[in-house]
């Protein structure tokens, strides 16, 4: 899929509806790692929203805990798709489109599903983590996140 695709897709539920996403992507492993690893997971995320209506950023604000929401860090909303697709020019000029998505916000939706595999075949973590980079095992809770479209697999 495409990101114009996935947007028509993501466009069909109203913004900030709670919908499945599934994702697949080889991760970063140490050079020295002799394995291919992928992990594919399945979440109930949300799309369509606007970052600085996000409850969360606006108690932040008003409790002088963060700033101003600032502009994307890196890329730009693709015009007339905000905030859906994020374009991103790589260093050796090459395009990347992102789907900006929200975790789920009700307890028993938050969690993913997550599968791992080690050079094709079903793993556990246990079984990659010692291949894995510190980035690649980072669990910190995020109010928003990009998915780089030619890694979705599926939409609801």
């Amino acid at each position: 899929m495409n990101a114009f695709q996935i947007y028509q897709q993501l466009a069909t539920y109203n913004k900030g509806q709670h919908l499945a996403v599934t994702w697949q992507r080889h991760v970063e492993t140490y050079k020295s790692c002799p394995h291919v690893i992928a992990k594919r997971v399945r979440a109930y995320v949300r799309a369509g929203i606007n970052y600085s209506n996000l409850k969360v950023v606006k108690q932040g604000i008003a409790a002088g805990l963060r700033g101003p929401v600032q502009p994307l860090p890196w890329g730009q909303w693709r015009p007339g798709f905000e905030p859906f697709i994020i374009d991103h020019e790589t260093k050796k000029g090459e395009l990347r489109e992102y789907i900006r998505l929200y975790p789920a916000v009700f307890h028993n939706l938050s969690n993913p599903e997550v599968e791992w595999t080690l050079d094709g075949k079903p793993a556990t973590y246990g079984q990659v983590e010692p291949y894995i980079t510190a980035a690649e095992k980072r669990q910190d809770e995020r109010d928003c996140f990009n998915v780089n479209v030619d890694h979705i697999v599926k939409i609801g």
